[in-house]
């Protein structure tokens, strides 16, 4: 991205005393493609970088009240995400130092031309844009699937996808429904990609995996000292997702009290970081996705019913892979094409192999067929997969005559985690899919087991 097409992106915060250098300031840097707010003092710079997502901010350093050191140093205790460019008619290295020691980005000395300050605001927006990009890496980096894209030719599906490609241009939020495992996340991209918010932010959580004491953390960020530990502020991802789009998937799983400030963020775009005073406005559009039925959650007090109103404006329904037969042969063959090496040229699988894979019911749906092909061609010895590689047998045929003996009715032995799959599978039909309780039986923590689940394409 060029320079002036940049400047449209990005988000000015001028904080200066001098009534005629601040007008000058917004006038021209306005005129030369920036975004620009404008600040009188400190206190009232601190309160605006509070409410709103700045990319840079210009800050002087000699103001009455609170002086431009101290502005520094409580911005960068509430978050370290925009860029801070000091400026002063009274510069010393000390200074310097000290502005540079609290985060500035670069500190200049009055006067200075327009293009010398454009040009260090440009590269102090490029650098705060890698910034949040890096920090969007981060925490999808665990997430993203191998394939990105949704294979099949159903009915089901494309009927699915035509909805998609018909939502996906408006700016509602959606709510997706489907068991575990159908694909909700790549659903949640392509509502995404399909919206004007495509070259913006996509950020997931799996609100299943926070825990009550981290959830409002997590998700509307903290000041500083807001708790114990709480050094540093922190952006939550709101505001990471601004501008784009923010999945929370197993939205089932979030605290009742968070629901209360969920709700206020769907209704007014706005909320407080955990331990502030001041509200930050955000323009997101959520899609939601839930693998249990919110009404069901509703009816026994697990979900507030004036939340599952609010979401459910357009719902996505996601089919079962066993309720989409003819997508298992597609899938099955793009699976193995992203396994293996070569991108899968000169694999083939046996009619057997196949005949096994479309009677199977599939529990753990498409990541389950994902899983199962990657390990078949892993243990293949050559480019096939038989029906010998998978962890179910082939549909019964009539029984032939077999020879006399001891072994003639021997099941040939398991392999280790098909064991662990299926014991992990009754512990968790035994406990009606609680997490918790199913990681105390097994005796590992709920981390682990989600990881388990996530390996054998169990539902999460």
């Amino acid at each position: 991205m060029s320079a002036i097409g940049a400047r449209k992106e990005a988000k000015l915060l001028v904080v200066e005393d001098e009534h005629n250098l601040r007008d000058l300031l917004e006038t021209e840097l306005r005129r030369s493609g920036y975004k620009v707010e404008a600040a009188a003092d400190g206190e009232e710079g601190l309160e605006k970088y509070r409410q709103e997502n700045f990319n840079v901010v210009l800050l002087d350093v000699k103001m009455p009240g609170m002086d431009g050191v101290e502005a520094l140093r409580q911005m960068r205790a509430e978050s370290n995400v925009p860029e801070i460019i000091v400026f002063t008619g009274h510069g010393t290295i000390e200074t310097a130092v000290e502005c540079i020691r609290h985060g500035a980005y670069d500190y200049l000395t009055k006067p200075v031309k327009l293009d010398e300050l454009e040009m260090v605001i440009d590269k102090a927006y490029e650098k705060n844009r890698l910034r949040i990009e890096n920090i969007n890496l981060k925490l999808e980096i665990n997430k993203i699937e191998e394939h990105q894209r949704i294979v099949g030719k159903s009915q089901v599906i494309q009927k699915v996808l035509e909805t998609v490609r018909r939502w996906g241009v408006t700016d509602e939020h959606v709510l997706i429904c489907g068991e575990s495992g159908t694909g909700k996340e790549l659903i949640a991209r392509a509502v995404h990609d399909a919206s004007r918010r495509k070259a913006r932010p996509f950020v997931t959580v799996n609100c299943g995996r926070l825990s009550a004491n981290t959830a409002e953390s997590e998700l509307f960020g903290h000041v500083q000292g807001a708790f114990t530990g709480a050094n540093k502020g922190r952006a939550g991802l709101f505001e990471l997702a601004d501008t784009g789009t923010l999945f929370m998937d197993e939205i089932s799983e979030m605290p009742l009290d968070v629901q209360v400030k969920l709700l206020r963020v769907l209704e007014t775009g706005t909320f407080r970081r955990l331990g502030g005073n001041h509200d930050i406005s955000v323009d997101v559009r959520f899609v939601f996705a839930s693998n249990k039925k919110l009404e069901e959650c509703v009816n026994r007090g697990e979900f507030r019913e004036d939340l599952f109103h609010r979401i459910n404006l357009l719902p996505i329904n996601v089919p079962p892979l066993r309720e989409r037969p003819d997508d298992i042969v597609p899938l099955s063959f793009y699976f193995l094409k992203t396994a293996t090496e070569g991108g899968g040229i000169g694999w083939e699988i046996s009619d057997e192999a196949m005949a096994a894979l479309t009677a199977y019911s599939w529990p753990g749906n498409v990541r389950e067929l994902r899983n199962v092909i990657r390990r078949a061609s892993i243990l293949a010895t050559e480019p096939i997969i038989s029906s010998d590689l998978l962890p179910f047998s082939p549909p019964k045929t009539p029984p032939l005559p077999r020879p006399a003996g001891p072994s003639a009715g021997e099941t040939p032995p398991l392999p280790l985690w098909v064991i662990e799959r299926d014991h992990i599978q009754k512990v968790l039909e035994k406990v009606e899919g609680n997490k918790s309780r199913a990681a105390k039986i097994l005796e590992i923590d709920r981390k682990t087991l989600y990881t388990k689940l996530e390996r054998y394409g169990l539902p999460t």
